[in-house]
């Protein structure tokens, strides 16, 4: 599995929670009302930015088991008294018979499903409709990236990221903008109820930080599946650099965010 930073994690937290769709977010607590006790599974937790943002609104008694295949961004999950919390150290690309699934009522992750694959997503479409899990799926990339101003290259670098998308993450070819709506019909047909919303990040001059290193990570990107176009898109880096530079730099990432419950019983 792709491996994320600290750094990066904590970089995007604040833009994450300031850019999930806020009825889906209603929609789980109105869902949660109505429950106990609750236990939840967080998968692809990193330092568990999902949990800080979703269990203070949760409220009542709660469990979550944190699930990463990196122990270093486990171990930095800073501890709160909101909820008992364990950390399982597991590699989501293989450990299927050693990830538990008993008991969990909730099933949620954040900025994972478009890097697995369409095997991958199946299999855990049905996992949660064998547990009779509700699902919560947010900020999963849908494909458009919007820069303002707009420049020559814009579109070409898109479509570069968006091929680079699909590669193989550790899932096997991955779904990459095509998964939040995959997993709709997966879960759908297993009898969900599910609503799928958009959640973009919407960057301002002053999220300079998070701009520049989505360019440098794009750039890279196409480094990897296409050296021979890096060339041809220098001078564009270099223009966006600078207006990022001068605080003139606008980004909209688009996003998808997904809550699924009312299985029958």
């Amino acid at each position: 599995m792709s491996g994320f930073s600290a750094e990066w994690l904590a970089l995007r937290e604040p833009v994450d929670a300031a850019s999930r769709h806020a009825e889906l977010t209603a929609r789980l607590i109105d869902w949660r009302q109505t429950r106990g006790h609750l236990s939840v599974l967080d998968l692809g937790s990193g330092t568990g930015a999902n949990c800080r943002f979703l269990a203070p609104l949760l409220g009542g008694e709660q469990h979550w088991r944190l699930v990463d295949h990196d122990p270093a961004l486990l171990m930095q999950y800073a501890v709160f008294d909101q909820c008992p919390v364990e950390r399982h150290c597991l590699d989501l690309t293989g450990d299927w018979d050693r990830l538990d699934f008993r008991d969990v009522q909730l099933v949620t992750a954040s900025a994972l499903i478009d890097l697995v694959s369409a095997t991958w997503l199946e299999r855990l479409a049905w996992r949660c409709r064998e547990a009779q899990a509700a699902v919560f799926i947010v900020l999963t990339y849908d494909g458009t990236l919007v820069w303002e101003p707009a420049l020559p290259g814009d579109e070409t670098v898109c479509e570069w990221v968006n091929r680079h998308q699909h590669t193989d993450k550790g899932f096997g070819p991955a779904l990459g903008p095509q998964a939040a709506p995959a997993f709709k019909a997966l879960l759908e047909r297993l009898g969900y109820q599910v609503n799928l919303r958009p959640s973009p990040w919407r960057l301002e001059p002053a999220q300079a930080a998070l701009q520049a290193a989505l360019l440098e990570g794009w750039m890279a990107a196409v480094r990897e599946i296409a050296p021979d176009a890096v060339d041809g898109l220098s001078e564009w880096a270099m223009q966006r650099r600078r207006l990022i530079e001068q605080g003139h730099s606008r980004l909209q990432v688009g996003h998808w965010d997904l809550f699924a419950a009312g299985l029958p019983i």
